[in-house]
């Protein structure tokens, strides 16, 4: 049975407030802290054109701490950006981006073209 359009929002607040669909990728990726001297290695779970979550065990930044991600695509290409965090659960934490370099746009483009095939 269906539920009542006001029992999914009150579900899923944070659903409405995204301005871009999600891809799941399910990616090992290097993230900074800001403040802190290294980079650790998390499962990038979902990303966007606006921003990405992070699955982690251990280590999870404050709500708007400054955090920069990066990895490198098979064919080389260096991606990379930063935002603050938006959103820190037990499982993770949602990151919102301040800035992607031309790599990384073109991967969430080409991420994006693909699945609209695949659909």
């Amino acid at each position: 049975m269906d539920q009542p359009d006001e029992e999914k929002e009150r579900r899923h607040p944070s659903d409405e407030r995204r301005h871009h669909p999600r891809t799941y990728l399910g990616l090992p990726v290097r993230v900074h802290f800001a403040g802190e001297p290294h980079t650790i290695t998390l499962e990038l779970v979902d990303i966007s054109l606006g921003g990405a979550y992070f699955r982690t065990s251990g280590r999870r930044p404050r709500r708007g701490q400054w955090l920069a991600l990066g990895f490198v695509t098979g064919e080389r290409q260096v991606c990379a950006a930063r935002g603050r965090a938006v959103r820190v659960d037990e499982s993770g934490f949602a990151l919102t981006f301040d800035a992607v370099n031309s790599a990384l746009q073109s991967f969430l483009e080409d991420l994006k073209s693909h699945v609209q095939r695949a659909a």
